[in-house]
């Protein structure tokens, strides 16, 4: 039985850089994958693919609404959907190739494609064939959770794996579900021309992100002509591709869509089923598999990092943790994951950024806060931009003047999350913010301004001009 000094399980953003760094620090290390590729549902279903396709989304947008600055280009924009495609599949393998020329190239560090199985705390299974090691990692990922609706079409709709294999552009979709996954998909198609609907049991989108963040994306979806459903109640989803039916009842009435394509993103559940965890006794449940903050499990010598574990989903909090783990696994000393930095950015139109905690969170957590916002309406660079519907919001905390959480909401937001991470993850105030001098005229002068606001307004409080 060949034996190693570390097993990693998931070649994703998690599981390949603490196979690497492992192998480079001289660990004996054995790298398994599901699908025998580096990249991991980011690179081929989710993070990667979907920018690509908005990216070309995005760009067709601006040829058709070129009029509004002015711009006259003659003729109708087209858009070659299959090239698009094509380009994806480009893209994704050659990321894929450079990560495992990278693995390949170190000399401790073996590649194994399979499904791999724990059958004892120091033994694991794949392909028939056992391995021993002396400390393990879990970074299996995530993939979509299909909700319990009814009816026979449930099971024949789309998920995100599958509407990145499309090789003709849709006509119509219904998306099901208002979370990130489907307001970046709603609106990205419905600037390519596709008819698209999205059905969400909630008041309004994206439940979980800031409430006023969210509606300037609802108001703006309703504006392209995206059809917003809220206050669903789902019966049943009955059909195939090419003549679904979604019955539903809203305010009390029964209704009924009949559309050609329906794609479901409801949630994300952990891959851990196969594993054998239950042989090792690792905690774990529908939400994943509990850790500590040092992403330890309830065994001492395995960590589970990434999607697979309780926590965040997303590819960037994956690497994040990666490093954590590796630290912990070789250094004397220990690090733990700290969530209060963590910042994540939605693709939609217009973006959303978000750095710390929301002001929800920070009450959530019996936080006294002050909250303060620039509106971009009276910002020069958003005016010449045509991007006034959105803004910067600041969550301080009110006991230290500490800045806890930023959100951003800009078409740009993307770009501005940066300096919001810093901000947040440097615990500055607003006096440091103000310490900078930001460009005029950008988006980042808000920054600025909102700090310079804040500090001035506090000290007519008198509250020492925090």
């Amino acid at each position: 039985m060949q034996e190693y000094d570390l097993v990693v399980i998931g070649a994703g953003p998690g599981g390949t850089p603490v196979a690497m760094m492992s192998a480079k620090f001289g660990k004996r290390v054995l790298l398994i994958d599901k699908l025998g590729k580096a990249g991991g549902e980011c690179l081929f279903e989710g993070c990667i693919p979907s920018k690509i396709l908005e990216n070309a989304s995005n760009r067709y947008a601006m040829l058709k609404n070129a009029s509004e600055f002015h711009i006259d280009l003659k003729s109708t924009p087209q858009i070659h959907w299959e090239e698009v495609i094509a380009e994806k599949e480009r893209i994704l393998k050659m990321r894929s190739e450079s990560a495992m020329k990278q693995i390949d190239a170190l000399a401790t560090l073996d590649f194994v494609k399979g499904k791999a199985t724990f059958k004892d705390a120091h033994t694991i299974s794949v392909n028939d064939k056992d391995y021993s090691f002396k400390q393990a990692v879990i970074a299996t990922g995530a993939t979509a959770s299909m909700p319990p609706l009814s009816g026979d079409g449930v099971a024949k709709a789309w998920t995100n794996a599958d509407i990145f294999k499309q090789t003709k552009l849709p006509k119509e979709i219904a998306f099901i579900g208002a979370g990130a996954i489907s307001c970046e998909l709603v609106q990205m198609f419905a600037k390519l021309g596709v008819k698209c609907h999205i059905l969400e049991r909630g008041e309004r989108i994206l439940k979980r992100i800031d409430k006023n963040s969210a509606l300037i994306v609802q108001k703006r979806m309703q504006e392209q002509g995206i059809d917003v459903i809220l206050n669903v109640t789902f019966k049943e989803i009955t059909g195939k591709e090419g003549n679904f039916t979604i019955s539903y009842e809203q305010n009390g009435n029964t209704k009924e869509l009949k559309v050609p394509n329906v794609l479901i993103a409801t949630g994300r559940e952990a891959n851990v089923e196969g594993l054998g965890l239950e042989n090792i006794d690792i905690e774990y449940d529908k939400h994943g598999i509990k850790t500590d903050k040092t992403m330890q499990t309830t065994q001492p010598h395995i960590y589970a990092i990434g999607d697979c574990a309780v926590g965040p989903k997303f590819a960037h909090w994956a690497t994040y943790t990666a490093g954590i783990a590796v630290h912990n696994l070789f250094a004397p000393t220990k690090h733990e994951a700290d969530i209060s930095k963590l910042s994540w950015v939605l693709f939609s139109e217009p973006q959303i950024a978000s750095v710390g905690l929301s002001q929800a969170e920070a009450v959530a957590k019996g936080i006294e806060v002050d909250v303060i916002k620039y509106d971009y309406a009276i910002d020069a660079r958003a005016q010449i931009d045509h991007d006034t519907d959105g803004m910067l919001q600041f969550v301080i905390q009110k006991s230290d003047g500490v800045i806890i959480g930023i959100q951003i909401v800009s078409s740009d937001a993307s770009s501005l999350s940066g300096e919001a991470s810093l901000i947040v993850s440097q615990k500055m105030k607003a006096v440091d913010v103000m310490g900078a001098i930001h460009p005029h005229p950008t988006l980042n002068e808000a920054f600025g301004k909102l700090a310079q606001n804040y500090f001035f307004a506090s000290m007519m409080r008198g509250r020492g001009g925090r």
